[in-house]
């Protein structure tokens, strides 16, 4: 009887041990056996560098707003749209420059221009508003005249006067206004006209100038 137990609790214990899972050196298969637990993140976010933390990202900064003429090289305005030109209404020049401008501000509905001798007592060779954003060719003065509204000069014309000064150089400043709306002039209007039409309109403007010696 005694030994038939033993061999019941005998069988009993190796059944108990053929439950348990088997022991492994494997660390894949110890790694399986073990509860299941949630993962640490690894990966720190990547630490700016100090240079460009510092850094600022600032929008691009428009364009310079520009005029120049091929009319005035180096300077010097070109004999042909002074008192040596070929165009001449009288003794008064009316070939006007051309006049290449670029980067017009945002919003600009249409150009005007001045063109004074400082030199010559503020003399006023050209007033013009209304101009259509773009380059001004060459003689626009006559040949365009109708695209836009020109003022009266001192030599009491409408339109393009150009150099003709009595003795000496003379340097001529030629004004290009951006104007964020048309301004309400008719032709043969006067500076003080002008300066009152275009206050408060103006964008941006922009000067360039030129000698002519008589």
């Amino acid at each position: 009887m005694r030994k038939r137990l033993r061999i019941l609790l005998t069988l009993a214990m190796l059944a108990m041990l053929g439950c348990a899972p088997a022991a492994t050196d494997d660390p894949a298969a110890q790694a399986a056996q073990e509860p299941a637990t949630v993962a640490e993140a690894t990966d720190e976010p990547k630490q700016a560098d100090s240079a460009e933390t510092a850094e600022i990202e600032t929008a691009a900064e428009p364009a310079e707003f520009t005029v120049n003429s091929a009319g005035i090289v180096d300077g010097v305005m070109d004999d042909a749209f002074g008192m040596r030109g070929t165009q001449l209404d009288g003794y008064v020049p009316t070939r006007s420059l051309p006049l290449t401008i670029e980067n017009v501000p945002d919003g600009t509905a249409c150009l005007a221009l001045s063109m004074i001798d400082p030199d010559g007592g503020d003399w006023v060779h050209w007033l013009a508003v209304n101009i259509p954003v773009g380059d001004i060719a060459e003689n626009a003065s006559v040949e365009f005249a109708g695209s836009f509204v020109q003022g009266l000069n001192d030599f009491h014309t409408v339109g393009y006067g150009g150099p003709t000064p009595p003795s000496g150089t003379h340097t001529y400043v030629i004004t290009v206004y951006a104007l964020s709306e048309t301004a309400s002039l008719a032709e043969g209007f006067s500076l003080d006209a002008f300066l009152q039409a275009i206050d408060g309109k103006v964008l941006a403007s922009v000067e360039l100038t030129g000698t002519y010696a008589s």
